[in-house]
């Protein structure tokens, strides 16, 4: 019996590595379109849903290291995508926001984003699809 369990643990462990692997070179693909990373495109991406926030809420809310948004963001800061601006209630804190160039740049890659996820979704229903976030959420 515990034989069968580890082996349904490996095979999802495995397929969920696949499905992953998948989903992360068509991104990775897309990005390189654009001249972007991943890291890059996901800290435009969480700026433009949210607006400034700081570089810590940034790395949380993308679940890296501050370091390496540090990084990423002096990336993005050089291709003036993003930039630094101290915050007005806490001068300690440094928020990111994009430029208008960075918006620009969102504007016309999102959407592809988008359709691309679509694309690779649609192998599922969109029952299949509700179901497949439900039980991640719970895995998360």
């Amino acid at each position: 019996m515990q034989d069968q369990k580890s082996q349904l643990a490996l095979d999802l462990w495995s397929k969920l590595t696949k499905a992953h692997d998948t989903v992360r070179k068509s991104h990775v693909k897309q990005m390189s379109q654009h001249k972007l990373t991943a890291p890059q495109f996901h800290v435009l991406e969480v700026l433009k849903a949210a607006g400034p926030m700081p570089l810590k809420r940034i790395s949380e809310e993308l679940m890296v290291t501050g370091a390496n948004i540090t990084c990423v963001v002096d990336n993005l800061e050089k291709e003036d995508l993003v930039k630094r601006v101290p915050s007005k209630e806490d001068r300690r804190i440094i928020n990111a926001e994009l430029t208008d160039k960075g918006r620009e740049k969102m504007t016309v890659i999102f959407p592809q984003y988008v359709t691309n996820m679509m694309e690779t979704a649609s192998t599922l229903s969109e029952d299949e699809q509700r179901e497949l976030s439900r039980l991640l959420t719970k895995l998360h």
